[in-house]
């Protein structure tokens, strides 16, 4: 370990760290921090010395430190992974402890399994996508979006009533949106990022759409569409469909229809009936695989590919 540390040690620095997951609190000036030193003496080297560290303060000191760096905690603990060093696997455990880990491979036990269910596969599709995202935060959030629904609604109501309800709470309370400038960013594919940024793909929109509405109370379906995506419902006598991108518009069958005549598409009977979870799936896989192309991120493009590649070996053993 570098000098540095035991004098931060000494002037009691590691004693007043506050718990996991919380930025470690501002001290007085003489006490000297594990980000005021990492800055000084180029953060990342500084932070790689301590990662093998087995004291339990230096240990909570790195974890708070890292949780506060975000993004770059993730690329840092990610690149130091790589390495064939004690300290490579130490920011292997890491990443593990803060729920950072790669999450393709359990995707990919996922899709072997063949047992599709959409909030579980969309989670951890997110958890490959952005591995800092926590799945308990994104679902409490869900829970909470549902339970305003429940909030503002009034009984009795109509299936159309209580779509508009959610269409109230997430497009014009939390203010979600489509993403109009960036189609090709793979975070506007993430759910927890559209929750968080407030905007994401036709898909994406949808499928948060559908997991407050299985909260609240209503099954509804995803319809994938050429080019487009939306969300149908087939409860009741007349078969409706709630567009998430256009803040939850709602279109007939015909109005449907001729959306798709506008933009030249497929107007086929199928494309109006529900698609199965490990179809919308797939979908998203392949937008992915656009995205980071789009990016030039091929190896990331490969990766998507790959899982495209798992779910058809899925179907065709079940087939």
């Amino acid at each position: 370990m570098s000098a540095w540390v035991p004098v931060c040690l000494a002037r009691g620095f590691l004693d007043k760290l506050t718990p996991l997951g919380l930025p470690v609190a501002a001290g007085r000036s003489e006490i000297c921090s594990v980000r005021a030193v990492a800055k000084n003496d180029g953060k990342w080297d500084a932070m790689r010395r301590l990662l093998d560290d087995d004291s339990p303060k230096v240990r909570q000191a790195v974890l708070s430190e890292l949780v506060a760096w975000k993004e770059d905690g993730l690329r840092f603990l990610s690149e130091s992974a790589q390495e064939k060093t004690s300290s490579g696997e130490a920011a292997l455990g890491l990443l593990r402890e803060l729920g950072w880990d790669d999450g393709r491979d359990a995707f990919r036990q996922f899709i072997r399994a063949f047992s599709y269910e959409l909030e579980s596969g969309f989670l951890l599709l997110d958890k490959v996508i952005r591995p800092s995202s926590d799945l308990i935060v994104t679902r409490q959030r869900l829970d909470q979006l549902a339970k305003r629904c429940e909030e503002l609604t009034v009984l009795p109501t109509t299936l159309k009533d209580r779509c508009r309800t959610i269409s109230r709470v997430l497009f014009h309370e939390e203010g979600l949106r489509g993403v109009r400038a960036d189609f090709n960013q793979p975070a506007s594919s993430s759910l927890s990022f559209a929750l968080e940024e407030k905007h994401g793909l036709p898909l994406t929109l949808s499928v948060i759409y559908l997991l407050v509405a299985r909260r609240f109370g209503l099954k509804l379906d995803p319809v994938e569409l050429p080019g487009h995506f939306m969300v149908g419902c087939f409860l009741g006598k007349s078969t409706f469909y709630v567009d998430a991108f256009e803040r939850g518009r709602m279109r007939n069958p015909e109005e449907v229809m001729a959306f798709l005549h506008r933009r030249n598409l497929d107007d086929s009977p199928q494309w109006f009936l529900p698609s199965t979870v490990g179809d919308v799936l797939r979908r998203a896989c392949r937008n992915l695989v656009h995205q980071h192309l789009s990016a030039g991120n091929a190896e990331s493009a490969r990766l998507f590919s790959s899982f495209g590649n798992e779910f058809d070996e899925a179907y065709r053993r079940a087939s």
